[in-house]
């Protein structure tokens, strides 16, 4: 099959290469990465015979992997044994599992495939949505409630809130287990298809209670959901008679965010705070190294005074104390703006050591409209490598999804570092 690959230049996208763990994904931005889109035919509405499809996503693994190492007969001998598997399967769930079992095997991060039942599939072509055409609806658009979930023993936990959507504001919580929606077995894209605006019942399991939430579904768009979360994160926090300014960029990738943050911190809603706590958990990854320049020595301080006497300055940087917040799930250029912020030393790394998916991968639009991600790649900084070690926090803190605690210790302990 025929693939037309786009070059994006210097954007790049990463995923835990686990398949238990299908959340931890991110995008990144490099100097010198690459990331495309291949299309072998318009996006449809049917769904392509599951062998061709198979076909594809081995053929793709044949021809662009990144290692040079990569064993092709190896690798046929691999699909040979998961096609099988794959092509025994009638649903489309158990299919995916099958088709990420084998890219698994690969032991690497940026290499994952998203059939249109995973929503981190419409979050990948909206973040990348200027590939695409915007006519395109279905590219991007899904029915939710602004989370994320993880399969652990067949229950999905509650991996991401995202802030300013339906879930959050129901009060819905990182390790809550959903249960059901009106009565029926919860699936992060069946329980809420074409029901737009409408309300739904939400069982849900917190530790040895069970709960019942209200809420209504919302048109979730991947192009803008991730600079919404982020706006509706930013909030100040009082503590100990300071002012501790908290954002949470969900997707560092793109120009954008960088822009919301600069506005926010330099005459925005944060810029009266004594302090900051950047997060960078979760979502997608993303950030340019340049970014870190909001938090360094100011080139110059400019003064003006009014008529009237009033006295004014500026810097265009960010010159009071920042602590990160990490965790397991901080991906890719995400892990490159950590390293960068530890190398600087700007301030305190807070949480869990990074993801460690550092390569660089291509994105692959497939005849179904699923998508393959793909490391074509590998990545050193400072002449290592980040991938399968990531960064380590400055100050360790572990949140367990299973065992999560009634605060955000993590983001507690980045409060306390500012009253010590």
């Amino acid at each position: 099959m025929q693939y037309n690959s786009t070059q994006f230049s210097g954007t790049d996208f990463s995923m835990n290469n686990r398949v238990e763990n299908q959340l931890t994904c991110a995008i990144i931005i490099l100097v010198g990465s690459i990331c495309g889109v291949a299309t072998a035919q318009e996006f449809q509405n049917i769904s392509t015979d599951q062998r061709v499809l198979f076909e594809e996503v081995s053929n793709l693994v044949a021809e662009h992997f990144y290692d040079r190492s990569f064993d092709i007969s190896d690798w046929t001998s691999r699909v040979a044994e998961f096609r099988k598997k794959a092509l025994a399967e009638n649903d489309v769930d158990a299919f995916s599992l099958q088709v990420n079992q084998l890219l698994a095997t690969l032991k690497t991060s940026h290499t994952f495939f998203y059939s249109r039942n995973n929503p981190k599939r419409f979050q990948l072509l909206g973040v990348f949505n200027q590939l695409f055409d915007q006519e395109e609806a279905d590219l991007f658009i899904y029915n939710g409630i602004g989370v994320d979930t993880k399969v652990i023993s067949g229950k999905h936990y509650v991996a991401s809130v995202y802030d300013g959507f339906p879930a959050k504001l129901a009060g819905i919580k990182f390790g809550d287990i959903i249960q059901s929606v009106d009565g029926k077995p919860f699936h992060p894209i069946g329980s809420f298809k074409d029901r737009s605006e409408e309300a739904v019942v939400i069982v849900l399991a917190r530790g040895n209670e069970e709960l019942k939430v209200t809420l209504s579904v919302q048109r979730i768009d991947g192009r803008t959901m991730f600079e919404n979360a982020m706006k509706a994160s930013a909030r100040v926090i009082e503590s100990n008679g300071k002012k501790i300014g908290y954002i949470h960029i969900w997707s560092y990738a793109g120009q954008k965010y960088q822009d919301i943050l600069r506005e926010y911190l330099l005459w925005g809603k944060l810029s009266q705070c004594d302090s900051l706590i950047l997060d960078i958990r979760d979502g997608w990854g993303g950030a340019d190294l340049n970014y870190l320049n909001l938090f360094r020595s100011p080139i110059a301080s400019v003064t003006s005074t009014s008529r009237s006497g009033k006295v004014g300055s500026y810097s265009g940087v960010w010159e009071r104390p920042v602590v990160l917040l990490t965790n397991g799930q901080t991906t890719s250029g995400k892990e490159l703006f950590t390293y960068g912020f530890k190398k600087l030393k700007i301030g305190k790394v807070v949480g869990e050591t990074t993801s460690g998916a550092v390569v660089a991968g291509r994105i692959f639009k497939l005849s179904s409209g699923d998508v393959l991600y793909l490391a074509v790649n590998d990545v050193s900084v400072d002449g290592q490598r980040l991938e399968g070690i990531g960064v380590k926090p400055d100050i360790e803190v572990r949140r367990e999804i299973q065992s999560p605690t009634k605060t955000d210790s993590q983001l507690q302990k980045a409060i306390e570092v500012f009253s010590q």
